[in-house]
């Protein structure tokens, strides 16, 4: 994971939804795939969760009052226009030491964010910039994790595993990921080049 996360509530999250769907009174159910992605439990998107995440935004600075209004700082209005500009998702889980992990990537023309979720209802988010290939920060991911490596979008995936001595295996995923295809020996260079054949799906497809 880059060094320049910033941790939010789900509380938090949710105001950064409601932000995207147009203002903290809509409760946005266009991004219920979003929260279904990142686990959200039933009755999180309700106004008091709102609220309690629009409080602890202000109360650190990363919104601000006029007035009345509150109005989002840099990484919440970005964060925000990120998942309402969203036309492609991927996602990747695997193992740093003995600790799972996983990220969302959220991508469109111009914006990116991942999403880490952690423990105790809190997630790692990090603006990411659009210019690099969505392939950058999967294959960032993937050097930091330790173990095997599942990586999905929404036309197929790739199981990865490193062995001893930086050898490496993958196996397509072509339907489920619980089903992988015959497991091959690769280079790191053939393994790079599979990772972006299958992220380079043209954004909005």
């Amino acid at each position: 994971m880059a060094d320049h996360l910033t941790t939010l509530t789900f509380a938090e999250l949710e105001f950064v939804l409601r932000t995207a769907a147009g203002g903290a009174d809509r409760r946005a159910p266009e991004l219920d795939p979003v929260r279904r992605r990142l686990n959200f439990q039933p009755g999180v998107a309700t106004d008091i969760v709102v609220a309690a995440g629009m409080a602890s935004l202000l109360a650190r600075g990363l919104c601000r009052l006029d007035g009345q209004q509150v109005v989002p700082g840099e990484l919440v209005s970005t964060a925000a226009d990120a998942l309402a500009r969203c036309s492609t998702t991927t996602e990747a889980a695997g193992w740093i030491g003995d600790r799972p992990v996983v990220v969302h990537l959220f991508s469109g023309a111009d914006t990116r964010l991942a999403v880490y979720p952690g423990s105790y209802g809190l997630f790692n988010v990090e603006l990411i910039d659009a210019a690099e290939p969505v392939s950058a920060p999967v294959l960032r991911f993937l050097d930091l994790c330790t173990g095997t490596v599942l990586v999905r979008t929404a036309t197929g995936g790739l199981a990865v595993a490193r062995g001893r001595g930086g050898v490496w295996f993958v196996s397509d995923v072509r339907d489920h990921l619980d089903r992988p295809e015959a497991t091959r020996r690769v280079t790191r260079e053939a393994l790079v080049a599979r990772i972006i054949e299958l992220l380079a799906q043209p954004v909005g497809v």
